[in-house]
């Protein structure tokens, strides 16, 4: 798929360098020379690049601005700056609005280069995991838990309830086929959490000495052969982005004497 790569750039000399550099390296290049332009390309064309490469004081206005209006509209693009007179307060906007990188002017195509296939490769891993969200949310919908008894009626609008509760910990039981992970799964992807990521563990592939551990966590010394901090499995690095909220899914947590 030909990766797509957004110019801002006033300086027209400058743009066009920059635009027959990149198609060399096979990108598909879009070259624009004012904060408008860049607007009707993103907004209302709908163009959806994986890069945008901007100068950060155009004629109409300062590039950070688009940025904030691109960020609401959840382009998915990472953005890279350039700049010859960039001040303190703006390296600090770009950084606290999502900006990938900030740099300065002149800079080598070398280095350019380094930072935009890095930029590329944090867009492709984003949209590729929002896509894999987006998926999950259409295909795990209270309905897509089947059944026309009265029975499945009323748990198909418990789970629609439950989705939008903001509880901290809930307990599925019943027999083996119930539909306990799909109901799990139904409540992570139609509530609040579905932008974190869905973690399920086999909590019975886990011997009972461990299993505390594997799922919140420990120190380093806790117990023997502890020998560093591990995180808890619901709060481990992912390609996800970060979140405060996630879910997990455990299976066999406990037999039924617990």
């Amino acid at each position: 798929m030909t990766k797509t790569l957004l110019i801002i750039e006033d300086e027209a000399l400058l743009g066009t360098e920059l635009q027959r550099h990149f198609r060399r390296n096979g990108w598909r290049v879009l070259l624009t020379d004012s904060l408008d332009a860049a607007r009707r390309e993103l907004f209302d064309k709908g163009l959806t690049p994986i890069i945008v490469l901007s100068d950060m004081s155009l004629p109409d206005g300062n590039a950070l601005d688009l940025l904030e209006e691109s960020a609401r509209d959840a382009t998915g693009a990472e953005w890279i700056f350039l700049t010859g007179f960039g001040t303190v307060a703006d390296s600090v906007r770009a950084l606290r609005l999502g900006a990938y990188d900030f740099l300065e002017k002149p800079v080598e195509l070398d280095r350019l280069d380094l930072v935009v296939n890095s930029a590329a490769r944090s867009a492709t891993a984003q949209r590729r995991l929002r896509d894999q969200l987006s998926a999950g949310s259409r295909r795990f919908t209270p309905d897509s838990f089947v059944g026309h008894s009265d029975a499945a009626r009323q748990l198909r609008e418990m789970l629609g309830r439950l989705a939008k509760a903001p509880f901290s910990a809930l307990i599925l039981n019943g027999e083996t086929g119930t539909g306990k992970g799909v109901a799990a799964r139904i409540m992570h992807h139609s509530g609040t959490r579905q932008d974190a990521p869905l973690v399920e563990v086999n909590c019975s592939a886990l011997p009972k000495d461990l299993l505390e551990s594997e799922l919140f966590g420990h120190e380093a010394g806790a117990f023997t052969g502890a020998g560093g901090v591990v995180a808890a499995c619901s709060s481990r690095p992912t390609a996800a982005p970060s979140s405060s909220t996630k879910s997990a899914t455990c299976r066999s947590i406990c037999r039924p004497s617990c």
